[in-house]
């Protein structure tokens, strides 16, 4: 049997009965450290340096002991097992004891019960104290859980939606007043002011997603317009809150933040991006416009001058049939002019192939194509689909340099030897595809922030309200997807400044 350490506190005047009570607790198996007092200041002084398992009490006269040892105890603020031994068996007596508070009353002439009863109001003392422990550290956790809460930026909160479809709040916190404009208890008592603050606008909305976290018990994430009372001023607001299913319906737990700040700050920044789009649109239209006219003037100024002059120097020439120097010399200057026409087309063609504004982007992206194929003997084929309607012109342009811009990429980076291009019409979305063979792009290689050509293909495209993809594997060469929508979906500055204005 195991040695059992045991602490105790004996408050007895007769020596035979204490140590008639230490030679019990010993054939007990109890290895006892124990303090024998007989007044209140030796009994006061015990408990205040030591810590005992449990005080035996005699409750005998004369001597001190009986209720007046049971009260100082009680006054010290300790909670020891307190157990009375005493001769006297009167019913009376042992009520009067137990009611003022005594674990226990054990009759001196047969101590039988002591052990057992030590052993039980042990046991009760190790689930007291584990109870207050318990207690204790749930005070601790509520008082930095509210201290937690009242740092947040927002109102933590508990809703319920109930089973027959109301809606309260059972807990709300301070953090209500600020966000809300309305105290924590009037939105408690009366939960319909939180839907009545909400932005008609975005009633339904908030309705739909509730409801859809309600049946699936999904993460509720919700951002939406409140009109705060009093002054009716307009917030957004970002509602986070898990749900989970109780008797009484679904109930989510989670926090409101007040996302103003940030909205605002999002709409600055999509206006900002909207007008660097808008102002590299605007540079893009300048370009072409000086394409044009630069175009136009090579064209029709330089290539009817040097019409005029082969026309001359040919004229010249038969005049000097009968001096071979000179007639050679003027062949020679006609190469020159010649070849001067051909540069003079190739330069007005680069900057603005008339094929394009005659008959279209494909013809134009055809063109493109065999010119490529010629110029660096890579296999270019172009598909398209038969029934494309007439694109509007600024698309056209912008597929047309995109094109010519994944063309000036392969030549230099791809390593490729065929290109494949297919342009078609998905319901209203216009896709134009070029793949080739070579050695694909890195995403090192795309993120570099000097990659201007691919960044160029992006804005161009992001203009329009579409989107680009890029595939490519190491060693199966590089694809390039181009989606843009005829009915382009731009927003402009003013569209944005327009949903700013809403708040």
């Amino acid at each position: 049997m195991t040695a059992k350490k045991l602490s105790v506190l004996l408050v007895e005047s007769s020596n035979a009965d204490a140590q008639h009570t230490l030679s019990k607790l010993a054939l007990a198996g109890y290895v006892l450290e124990q303090r024998r007092v007989d007044s209140a200041k030796a009994m006061r002084s015990a408990l205040s340096a030591n810590r005992f398992d449990v005080v035996l009490c005699s409750y005998d006269p004369p001597g001190f002991g009986g209720l007046p040892a049971l009260d100082l105890m009680q006054n010290s603020g300790a909670d020891i097992p307190f157990l009375f031994l005493s001769h006297d068996l009167r019913e009376e007596t042992i009520l009067h004891a137990m009611r003022h508070g005594a674990d226990d009353y054990i009759f001196k002439g047969s101590l039988n019960r002591l052990t057992p009863s030590i052993e039980h109001n042990l046991r009760e003392a190790r689930i007291r104290q584990e109870h207050r422990a318990a207690q204790l550290a749930l005070q601790e956790n509520q008082t930095r859980l509210h201290a937690f809460i009242a740092d947040l930026p927002g109102m933590a909160y508990q809703m319920l939606l109930r089973n027959d479809g109301s809606v309260t709040f059972p807990y709300v916190s301070e953090g209500c007043q600020a966000l809300l404009g309305i105290t924590p208890q009037d939105l408690t008592h009366v939960s319909s002011l939180f839907e009545a603050l909400l932005h008609p606008e975005d009633f339904a909305s908030y309705q739909l997603s509730m409801h859809a976290s309600a049946e699936d018990l999904s993460f509720w994430n919700w951002e939406g317009r409140i009109l705060t009372m009093p002054d009716n001023e307009t917030k957004w607001i970002n509602l986070r809150c898990s749900p989970r299913r109780t008797g009484l319906g679904v109930q989510w737990e989670g926090i409101i933040f007040n996302i103003t700040q940030s909205k605002l700050a999002e709409f600055e920044i999509k206006h900002s991006k909207v007008q660097l789009q808008e102002l590299s649109s605007h540079i893009q239209d300048v370009r072409e416009q000086e394409r044009i006219a630069i175009a136009r003037e090579v064209h029709d100024d330089m290539g009817s001058t040097l019409t005029a002059i082969k026309l001359d120097i040919a004229w010249l020439a038969g005049r000097l049939a009968d001096n071979p120097v000179l007639a050679e010399k003027a062949r020679s200057i006609e190469s020159l002019v010649d070849k001067c026409t051909t540069a003079a087309g190739n330069i007005s063609r680069s900057l603005r192939p008339s094929v394009l504004d005659t008959f279209g982007v494909i013809a134009a992206i055809e063109m493109e194509a065999d010119e490529f194929e010629l110029r660096t003997g890579i296999s270019c084929v172009v598909e398209h689909g038969k029934e494309i309607a007439e694109i509007p012109p600024d698309i056209s342009i912008a597929l047309f340099r995109i094109f010519q811009e994944t063309l000036a990429n392969i030549t230099k980076h791809a390593q490729a030897s065929g290109v494949e291009v297919r342009m078609q019409d998905l319901d209203g979305i216009l896709e134009l595809t070029v793949h080739d063979n070579g050695r694909g792009i890195s995403k090192a290689d795309r993120a570099k922030p000097r990659s201007f050509g691919l960044r160029g293909i992006r804005e161009r495209v992001e203009y329009f309200g579409g989107r680009v993809n890029i595939d490519c594997q190491t060693g199966k060469g590089t694809r390039v997807r181009v989606f843009i929508p005829r009915e382009a979906g731009r927003a402009t500055a003013e569209d944005l400044l327009a949903q700013q204005n809403l708040f």
